[in-house]
């Protein structure tokens, strides 16, 4: 049973306040960095029911985060691996949400004439991106509020080596939300860039969507770099833990659940893009752009294709 600490003191209340203002700062952020809130109620328009369960969901994770950390004010602490697994939650089901609407929008292709296939395709792999913008954007708000939580919590350590451990912990909870993040902003560029490309005259296309794919590619730089981040924080934690306590499988082995259960997120992650490049393959759309987004390239391959090509894009509210 969950008990949470007494919270009569200062870091008590600090340490129980973490994921909720984490949640309404990175909220607070969000709105400014789409454009405001009109902004922000139209990708809840287009997320539909997801954006309640969403709401739902981010709620329910804040109130279990904020007693699994306040329970360390007491001296017991939640595994690593239930924290970091809890806050990616969101995460979790932004995915979900992507992967269904990018199923649907495969499913209504074979009911459209060529011509409007790739504009079907295109706006509808942009407006998939919102479920998968608001679940990363949430969990790396709450992952930096365990990492911070974690860091404040060092003092309490009851073990020898438990808080240099708690450090890794917090460095990894760290590194993994601003993966999050990363994948956050990716999924807002498609966003923009896909729901918005049939309002480009054709000749302002070709830049449109090269500045675009250029964003795509430093935002893929920087992935790459935190998950090599990441991966060495992982070696690291359970190095560090099995060899103080190697009789304590417990320990080093939740973090190498932890180290699978991100790898299965990246994973996870990455299916809404793959189905969109096979949907464009089967479609015979294989020069659009998205292929070249699931391989990480960068082009300007749409801006080859005639206006007309991508002069539906509107069709897409009826397939969803």
């Amino acid at each position: 049973m969950l008990v949470p600490a007494k919270l009569n003191t200062v870091s008590g209340l600090l340490v129980a306040a973490l994921p909720a203002v984490a949640v309404v700062g990175f909220g607070s952020a969000l709105v400014s960095f789409v454009g405001g809130r009109t902004e922000v109620w139209r990708m809840a328009d287009t997320a539909g029911p997801y954006s309640l369960l969403m709401a739902a969901a981010v709620l329910g994770v804040m109130v279990v985060l904020s007693m699994l950390l306040s329970m360390g004010l007491t001296g017991r602490h939640a595994p690593l691996v239930v924290l970091v697994g809890i806050a990616m939650l969101p995460w979790f089901l932004g995915i979900a949400g992507t992967d269904e609407a990018m199923e649907r929008v495969l499913a209504a292709l074979p009911d459209v004439g060529s011509g409007d296939a790739l504009g079907v395709l295109v706006a509808g792999t942009g407006e998939a991106m919102v479920t998968r913008l608001m679940g990363a954007w949430a969990s790396a708000a709450l992952l930096v509020g365990v990492a911070v939580g974690l860091v404040l919590l060092r003092g309490r350590a009851t073990l020898v080596g438990e808080g240099t451990g708690q450090l890794l912990g917090a460095a990894l909870s760290l590194v993994l939300g601003s993966i999050a993040l990363l994948v956050a902003l990716e999924a807002h560029q498609l966003f923009q860039m896909l729901t918005t490309l049939a309002t480009q005259s054709a000749e302002a296309r070709a830049g449109f969507i090269t500045s675009g794919t250029e964003r795509l590619a430093d935002l893929h730089q920087l992935r790459w770099a935190a998950l090599g981040l990441l991966a060495v924080l992982a070696l690291s934690l359970v190095s560090w833990q099995f060899y103080l306590r190697p009789q304590a499988v417990s320990q080093w082995a939740g973090s190498l659940v932890l180290a699978g259960l991100s790898a299965a997120v990246l994973l996870l992650d990455a299916r809404p893009l793959e189905l969109a490049a096979q949907g464009a393959r089967d479609a015979g759309l294989s020069r659009t752009l998205l292929p070249l987004l699931v391989s990480s390239g960068a082009s300007n391959a749409l801006g080859t294709l005639p206006a007309s090509n991508l002069s539906s894009l509107g069709g897409i509210r009826s397939a969803r």
